[in-house]
């Protein structure tokens, strides 16, 4: 199975990579740390990383700045490469950019919810890239193998994270559901899995819905009718163009999830429940768009919208 996102933090404060992986460990990140160098080059020949968080001024024999003199060795690696620094001095970031870092990132106040972002897109660029690599056969194992890992992860944010990347392969291969995007965030909500309708079938045509959202619970228990709510609001909130979401839940659905959703039959939006099941029946089969539309129209059929 492609890894969710191998972390490298090439830090000589152990401070500071503490901090790295404090931030990094709950998104589902393996963090790992090198203090020197050395340490660097070796973890970097011995392993593969998706993201090295790199210290500018990573003490050495060259001074307080030979961190960013490490950037054009780790870029032949395949991995990308964040420079950290306590200011963003323009020359440092040309350089860095000319050596072919992927971004860099300033110490200030907001590092941790930078550090999300900017960890997330470069781990995000690299897997699609695996992805795209990927044979039909090949991809396919990849889905099975996923989910069998979903099923078996014990670490709540890894398990999360799991079934995300699971959900984003399973709609691109469903043609139209390609363009997929994760974790988009406001300030008052998240959206797990958020995707450009660009189907040409009439079935989804007829939707009217530009924009289709998928929720990911990875939750051992059932999910109750709260947490349907709060996902149609979302649905609602996109100003008109999307009707239509996919709830995911992997401890299924209690019996008042399914009674409120019937009390929104007079609603246009629609939510498919999707459970452990239905999930299965997904990754098993060999036409998912049936699947899909089979699901819909279990949802229209109890009443759950349209």
């Amino acid at each position: 199975m492609i890894p969710l996102g191998n972390v490298l933090v090439v830090d000589d404060e152990q401070a500071s990579f503490e901090m790295y992986r404090d931030v990094l460990t709950p998104e589902g990140y393996k963090v790992e740390w090198a203090a020197d160098r050395a340490n660097a080059l070796s973890k970097l020949h011995g392993s593969t990383w998706d993201v090295v968080v790199l210290d500018q001024r990573l003490s050495g024999e060259a001074g307080g700045d030979s961190g960013i003199d490490l950037v054009s060795e780790i870029v032949p690696t395949g991995a990308k490469v964040i420079v950290a620094t306590g200011y963003a001095d323009p020359a440092m970031i040309d350089r860095a950019f000319r050596d072919g870092a992927y971004d860099y990132l300033e110490k200030v106040p907001t590092l941790p919810a930078l550090l999300r972002i900017k960890v997330r897109n470069a781990a995000e660029a690299i897997r699609e890239r695996r992805l795209a690599a990927l044979s039909a056969e090949d991809r396919e194992k990849e889905i099975r193998d996923l989910w069998n890992a979903v099923r078996t992860e014990a670490d709540h944010h890894r398990k999360g994270k799991l079934l995300e990347d699971l959900m984003v392969l399973l709609f691109k291969t469903v043609h139209g559901f390609t363009h997929v995007e994760t974790r988009r965030k406001s300030r008052d909500e998240e959206i797990d899995i958020f995707i450009r309708n660009e189907s040409s079938e009439t079935f989804w045509v007829g939707e009217q819905s530009q924009y289709v959202i998928v929720e990911c619970k990875n939750w051992s228990k059932p999910v109750g009718p709260s947490e349907l709510v709060v996902f149609r609001d979302k649905i609602v909130n996109r100003g008109g163009r999307c009707r239509l979401g996919f709830f995911v839940a992997v401890g299924g659905f209690t019996e008042g999830f399914l009674t409120r959703s019937a009390t929104f039959r007079k609603d246009d939006v629609l939510v498919v429940p999707v459970g452990p099941n239905d999930l299965e029946e997904l990754v098993l089969s060999k036409d998912r768009n049936e699947v899909l539309k089979t699901l819909h129209a279990r949802a229209v059929m109890s009443g759950n919208g349209h």
